[in-house]
């Protein structure tokens, strides 16, 4: 089998020139390595093919034989990794919360212990339509929910086109 640290060296190595993040690395028992990365601004499919022939280069297939994927992380994938939360603050994200809720609102704020990237809790902003008293209809209005993370399923992006 296909030594895990090995291949992460290497995808280190070549991310680290690319200003790429490595978000997870997996190596089946029949040798399957799938390798997902993303960046602040993105990923481009070049540099997934970077990645791809560094690796390529420094496993010998006459050894053990191999299939590869590298992927940029989704635009539909639940978020993962804290600069998952810091790049998409100010847009909109759906929550699923662990007791079966869920909601769309704009991610305005991410709350980390002190001198530690933990996340504790998020800030979400929702436009709601209420019944205020002296008005005749329903006025939108702006409510902040605070979500403690522990209490998040998973949070992903709502995708706008």
């Amino acid at each position: 089998m296909i030594n895990k640290q090995f291949v992460k060296n290497i995808i280190e190595e070549e991310v680290n020139s690319l200003n790429i993040f490595l978000i997870d690395l997996q190596i089946s028992s029949s040798n399957a390595i799938k390798v997902l990365v993303d960046s602040e601004e993105g990923v481009k499919i070049s540099d997934c093919v970077k990645i791809s022939k560094s690796i390529e280069h420094q496993l010998d297939r006459e050894k053990e034989d191999f299939e590869l994927e590298v992927s940029s992380y989704g635009l539909f994938s639940p978020f993962k990794i804290s600069l998952h939360y810091y790049k998409n603050i100010g847009k909109e994200v759906e929550v699923y919360l662990n007791e079966g809720k869920n909601f769309k609102g704009t991610l305005t704020k991410v709350e980390t212990t002190e001198n530690s990237d933990t996340i504790d809790f998020l800030e979400i902003s929702q436009k709601k339509k209420k019944k205020i008293e002296g008005k005749k209809k329903k006025v939108e209005v702006v409510e902040i929910v605070v979500v403690k993370i522990d209490e998040i399923k998973k949070i992903k992006l709502v995708p706008k086109f």
